[in-house]
């Protein structure tokens, strides 16, 4: 029985490879640590066939790098598959055999891959929808190819045309990408388009781990941010919140869209996002250690968690009490019901947010709020961050409360999550002089 060399490995797929280190002191002259290349067969004999090929070029390629030249790794895997009856360009004395190996899956096929793998490890469908949207859009100005013929040349004309699109070019069906830019009063953000690099560096580093290609053409192609990251979306002062709970247009209660009381209020109270708090089911409120609190997790059908970080209990704020949400909450057990707000829909996309959504950005426009201000449902999310950071809290508190993983190793690997004693500290912190005594005349009890 033939022995393995160190250079050869099995995939999980029961795909072999070729992976070699690359010396240090040529990394920098080859660009990468490692050589890692699909063989393409799942045969043993022909992998320990091809990967002498792919050795002896990776070999004359570490000898020219070490010489000062920069070495071409891009062909490896198509040398080995040429006929090598000889010591000529990509053959061994000795070898013969001839293998053309498969080409490489088109962009479109990867992506289905990418999908499979996801919704195994439960990934929701927004997520899925946003990053298939972006690579819709690169193979619509780029083309379906193979993937490993996507060069860093493609990936920045994609940029180029990227930046001269309108916002929401997705829904923009019958024009050609010519037209777009051409027929466009303002375009995408910085933001939108760091996004799109981070959503297709996801999908290519996916084919790369794959065995699929070798480099992500996407490195260093995100633009920097001119200000800081913290002015890029805004949180609401006191005046704002003045004006989204004044008595003359918050919403009072109603029973048949309680939601539109309750989800501003819980937003800003315990920093949750916007469809952590539509999709809550009633046993995800309830008491832990003898506080009252909320459960953030994805425990029943259709519920979704952003990360395994978002997974949190978050007490309750006193003021969320005095207004009477644990007796709003019995009143939905009382009726029959399951969830906390069983009048919102799940949307295949967009889980339960959708409608409320909708509301609040009309909503908020009707109370004075301009287009122009990036202030919207989430901006509650960074209201509470940046007052916690005002009033002295410890980092690794706030990231508890919001669901973000802590920076430090201490904290994120070996550290348990905070009690609700200590969080309760923290959600307590959070003051805001827009509420009143009297602003219980618009609770359940008064409607």
């Amino acid at each position: 029985m033939s022995r393995v060399p160190s250079y050869l490995m099995l995939s999980r797929h029961s795909v072999w490879y070729f992976r070699l280190a690359v010396p240090a002191a040529i990394r920098s002259a080859v660009g990468c640590t490692e050589v890692r290349r699909s063989l393409s067969t799942r045969n043993k004999i022909e992998a320990l066939l091809r990967g002498r090929v792919v050795l002896l070029n990776v070999q004359r390629a570490f000898t020219e790098a070490f010489q000062g030249k920069v070495p071409d790794l891009t062909n490896l895997v198509h040398r080995a598959s040429q006929k090598t009856g000889d010591a000529g360009e990509g053959g061994v004395l000795g070898l013969s055999y001839q293998s053309d190996l498969p080409p490489k899956p088109k962009l479109s096929e990867v992506l289905k891959e990418y999908r499979t793998e996801q919704q195994r490890q439960k990934v929701g469908e927004k997520t899925l929808t946003d990053k298939e949207a972006v690579v819709r859009l690169f193979v619509r100005v780029l083309g379906d190819k193979p993937i490993d013929q996507y060069s860093r040349d493609d990936a920045k004309r994609f940029r180029e045309i990227a930046l001269r699109l309108p916002p929401r070019v997705g829904s923009m069906v019958g024009k050609t990408i010519r037209q777009l830019i051409a027929d466009a009063e303002v375009t995408i953000s910085e933001t939108t388009f760091n996004n799109y690099i981070k959503n297709l560096t996801t999908i290519f580093t996916f084919a790369k781990r794959e065995g699929y290609l070798s480099n992500v053409p996407f490195e260093r192609l995100k633009i920097r941010a001119k200000g800081k990251v913290s002015k890029q979306r805004s949180r609401y002062t006191e005046s704002d919140l003045s004006k989204l709970f004044s008595k003359s247009s918050y919403p009072r209660f109603e029973h048949a869209r309680p939601h539109r009381y309750w989800l501003p209020l819980l937003a800003l109270f315990t920093g949750a996002r916007l469809n952590e708090l539509c999709q809550l089911y009633l046993d995800d409120v309830e008491e832990v250690e003898g506080l009252p609190c909320l459960l953030i997790r994805a425990n029943h059908p259709g519920q979704v968690i952003k990360t395994v970080a978002s997974e949190r209990v978050v007490p309750l704020h006193s003021q969320l009490l005095k207004l009477g949400f644990l007796g709003f909450v019995e009143s939905q057990r009382s009726i029959g019901a399951s969830r906390l707000f069983p009048e919102l829909k799940l949307h295949p996309r967009q889980g339960y947010s959708k409608t409320p959504s909708r509301w609040f950005s009309s909503y908020r426009k009707g109370v004075g709020f301009s287009g122009e201000e990036k202030k919207d449902f989430h901006s509650f999310r960074h209201t509470v961050a940046d007052h916690l950071k005002q009033q002295g809290v410890e980092e690794p508190k706030i990231a508890a409360l919001l669901g973000h993983q802590a920076g430090g190793i201490t904290f994120g690997r070996y550290g348990k999550d905070y009690k609700p004693e200590v969080l309760v500290e923290v959600v307590e912190c959070l003051s805001f002089g827009v509420f009143l005594t009297d602003f219980n005349w618009l609770g359940p009890s008064d409607s």
